[in-house]
């Protein structure tokens, strides 16, 4: 679907995004973007001389894995890089805000853009979201369909970014992709300020941690009474946000009250991570993805392919759709064609070509990079090589892999608080 100048006012970046780019124009685009780096960026000079970068050895799509690649790390804020990386001062008018990571390791990873960088991530989120979100055309929008946000709203999200980090201006990466999803939709924010628990709190423990929760009767309230609606008069319902939630939501709240639904073109999308059992300041019990589509399915009355993962990090502008497999019982990802991915081996970092092969992903793309050193990344998740080219069910043009997660698993110590109070 192509994004409209409605959605994307930004023509340059609307462009982009609505373009397929073969090999030969990414080839020349990823070379030219490592030059400018390499031309307004002192460490990444040094590093491409390090490396015996050679842009003339650049000539066909495996040559990508020489372009010098940054690692996710380097951004973290212990590390004292993330200045260092910028490629614009912080006093031009280019530069927007430092987008902070969810903190999971208490550590945030601190990513300067610009305008145009923030464009570029809210188009490719948008793109993720027609792509790989079943909706009808017609129906994504706020008159189409009734859209649930497990997840506080933006502006609470935006104060909570200001916990992490003392730099300025800040904004959680995660509240700059709920902040797109208004530009489709009117989401209903699911996480709520109770006030009376909030005064039970103050005089019990002189805080607010367990004054937050999810707006459950809320959700039930809205489904019925879509519900009552005549066939041709209900909306489809569209349910997306934090994993941890949704998964509470469906394996407390319904369960206990003994509720299920029939909503056979229910979407379900969640984002973000948390698989494991560690998201934001909160450790729990992992969640199985294929348990977790079974409880999606038998809850709501939804279909499995209509159940979907959305995967992006903080350093990268580029945001992954999946679909769930039911021969690999996991959510296969797709690289669109703004990006290229390259998956390393764990011990030598060298490219592996296999199906089936698994290392660290790294994350190409000449577009969205302006302010920041981050056309290359090097993430420390684990994935697996399902197809080099095309998605072998779907038919979708470019890699597909699938995210196994970090190589050594870290304790939740720093993300959204509010997770932690709920």
């Amino acid at each position: 679907m192509t994004i409209s100048s409605k959605i994307v006012q930004n023509e340059k970046v609307r462009t982009i995004v609505n373009k397929d780019y073969e090999d030969k124009e990414f080839l020349n685009l990823m070379k030219n973007i490592t030059a400018d780096s390499i031309n307004s960026n002192a460490y990444y000079k040094e590093l491409a001389v390090k490396k015996n970068y050679n842009i003339d050895d650049v000539n066909q799509r495996d040559d990508l894995a020489l372009i010098p690649y940054i690692t996710a790390s380097t951004f973290k804020e212990s590390v004292g890089m993330y200045k260092k990386l910028l490629k614009i001062p912080l006093e031009s008018p280019e530069f927007n805000t430092w987008n902070v990571s969810s903190c999971t390791t208490g550590d945030p990873s601190l990513v300067g853009r610009s305008s145009d960088d923030l464009d570029f991530l809210a188009s490719m989120t948008i793109k993720c979201i027609y792509e790989f979100i079943p909706i009808p055309v017609e129906e994504h929008n706020q008159y189409g369909t009734i859209s649930m946000n497990f997840a506080p709203n933006v502006k609470f999200l935006d104060r909570i970014a200001m916990r992490y980090t003392e730099m300025r201006p800040v904004k959680l990466y995660t509240s700059t992709l709920n902040d797109i999803t208004t530009r489709i939709t009117k989401p209903m924010y699911l996480i709520k300020f109770f006030i009376f628990k909030a005064l039970k709190e103050i005089i019990k423990k002189r805080g607010l941690r367990g004054a937050f929760g999810i707006n459950a009767q809320h959700v039930i309230k809205t489904i019925n009474n879509n519900s009552r609606l005549p066939p041709d008069d209900q909306k489809n319902i569209s349910i997306g946000g934090s994993l941890q939630l949704l998964n509470t939501f469906m394996n407390k709240y319904l369960k206990e009250a003994n509720i299920k639904f029939d909503l056979p073109n229910c979407y379900i999308t969640t984002g973000g991570g948390g698989w494991s059992g560690h998201k934001s300041q909160l450790k729990y019990p992992p969640i199985e993805k294929k348990r977790f589509v079974s409880d999606c399915i038998e809850y709501f009355g939804t279909k499995s392919e209509n159940i979907t993962d959305m995967y992006g990090f903080t350093e990268t502008p580029i945001v992954f759709g999946s679909h769930w497999s039911e021969k690999h019982q996991d959510f296969i990802f797709h690289c669109p064609p703004q990006a290229r991915t390259i998956i390393r081996d764990i011990n030598n970092l060298e490219p592996l070509k296999s199906a089936g092969d698994t290392g660290f992903l790294e994350v190409l793309t000449p577009f969205g990079v302006s302010a920041s050193v981050n056309h290359a990344i090097l993430v420390d998740d684990l994935v697996q090589l399902i197809s080099k080219h095309k998605c072998l069910e779907c038919g979708y043009e470019g890699c597909t892999f699938i995210v196994q997660g970090r190589i050594k698993d870290k304790t939740g110590l720093g993300c959204s608080s509010l997770v932690e109070w709920i």
